[in-house]
């Protein structure tokens, strides 16, 4: 996931990361933020509609997950009391008009309240959280280029959150030691592969001491830096995966370490490594579907063990990946999102402490949601969108207000698109 609080390593989901999961939802974009990845991102080919479409792959399911029927308004909405169910949510406000490329959230001066960080085209910007759904005036942190992934999580071991930040165009990686404040030092820049995107901050050989991992687009490849517990790092392995990895993510999927998964985009797949203190077992992959965006580790079906989700852009759904708590992941369940899923976040957004997905629909400037309506089963069914800023590419979830229920914000990388926030409005 995206979000995290300063010296936490264990959360819900059992992916113990204590980081971000640096699914920045991004893809792949050759004409914006000044970037050249070597790629194309197929803008403008997405099928469009709502039409529930098969993935194409053999042996799946195929869920209806709905996008009507469901309302964003009401009877309690807004009068400030949470009613688990209820789904209800302000008009989206914008925040910024920076062109952004990935977003983070965090708890960066540790006063209790998330604040955001987003990826630009020459920069990162810090907002502080006012605790009330608000932000102060950004403070920007001048990068070597378009920045396409951050994660954030204690890289030395001081209690403040620090930041793992993909150089895009640089071909690097720049650790960000925090000051406690939402500021940072000096960066220790490290050389990956070419075109990294996706970070992730966790601790994968089990010394207690969080790693960085980051997937590198244009290379096929994943850099994985050892952490040393004070800041440092050191290059560990470097991993071969399937085309176009965009996204990575930390997920216990078994009685070990943590373990590594990375979404490919152009292979409509996801890798996994298995990790132990002797290092990572041998890629297995899993079919996810047609031009997966991001990865989303959350326990959808209650057993316990987390399951992986993407949005597959081209086929209009998301993919569900079950756990099996051995190492394995199911045959994906797919779920109908509406036209162009480009992001998507986990989060409880109507307060029944379920699991809901909210997922960027780029083609039509909206967020989706897919509400889990059943405890201990997966069952997501569809809300009305949310209308949002232009080309919504990424998105993360978290109470900004501390009313006890999630809310979202998106970013656009379309060049002045911005950012945006949608408060929930019990």
């Amino acid at each position: 996931m995206a979000l995290v609080l300063p010296a936490c390593r264990d959360d819900d989901d059992g992916d113990s990361t204590g980081s971000s999961s640096g699914t920045d939802g991004t893809g792949t974009d050759t004409d914006t933020m000044g970037l050249d990845t070597g790629s194309s991102d197929g803008e403008g080919t997405s099928t469009g509609g709502a039409s529930g479409s098969s993935s194409g792959e053999p042996g799946t399911t195929e869920e209806s997950g709905s996008t009507t029927g469901e309302t964003t308004d009401g009877a309690g909405c807004g009068n400030g009391i949470p009613e688990p169910g209820e789904l209800c949510f302000a008009p989206s406000e914008p925040l910024s008009d920076a062109t952004t490329g990935t977003l983070a959230l965090g708890d960066l001066d540790g006063d209790g309240v998330l604040d955001l960080v987003s990826g630009q085209p020459d920069s990162f910007a810090v907002h502080l959280g006012n605790g009330d759904g608000t932000f102060a005036a950004p403070l920007q942190t001048a990068t070597p280029s378009g920045v396409l992934g951050v994660a954030m999580g204690d890289l030395d071991g001081d209690g403040d959150l620090d930041l793992a930040v993909a150089n895009t165009g640089d071909d690097s990686l720049g650790i960000y030691l925090g000051n406690g404040d939402g500021t940072f030092g000096a960066p220790d820049p490290f050389a990956v592969g070419a075109s990294p995107r996706g970070v992730v901050a966790a601790d994968f050989d089990g010394d207690g001491d969080l790693d960085v991992a980051v997937a590198n687009e244009a290379s096929g490849t994943v850099s994985v830096l050892e952490g040393q517990g004070d800041g440092a790092f050191v290059p560990d392995v470097t991993l071969t995966v399937g085309t176009s990895p965009i996204a990575v993510a930390a997920v216990q999927l078994d009685a070990g370490p943590v373990d590594l998964a990375v979404l490919n985009f152009g292979s409509g797949s996801v890798s996994v490594f298995l990790a132990s203190p002797g290092g990572f077992s041998p890629e297995t992959a899993f079919v996810t579907g047609i031009a997966p965006r991001a990865l989303v580790v959350r326990d959808l079906d209650g057993d316990g063990t987390p399951d992986l989700t993407t949005p597959n852009q081209f086929a209009d759904n998301v993919a569900v990946l079950r756990g099996d708590g051995m190492g394995g992941l199911a045959t994906p369940a797919f779920f109908a999102t509406g036209p162009s899923p480009r992001a998507s976040e986990a989060g409880d957004l109507d307060g029944d402490g379920l699991p809901d997905l909210a997922i960027a629909l780029e083609s039509v400037n909206a967020v989706g949601l897919l509400r889990s309506d059943e405890r201990d089963a997966l069952a997501l069914v569809g809300a009305d969108p949310l209308p949002t800023l232009n080309r919504p590419s990424s998105l993360v979830v978290g109470d900004l207000d501390g009313n006890g229920v999630d809310d979202i914000v998106v970013g656009s990388i379309e060049v002045g698109g911005g950012i945006a926030v949608l408060l929930a409005d019990p």
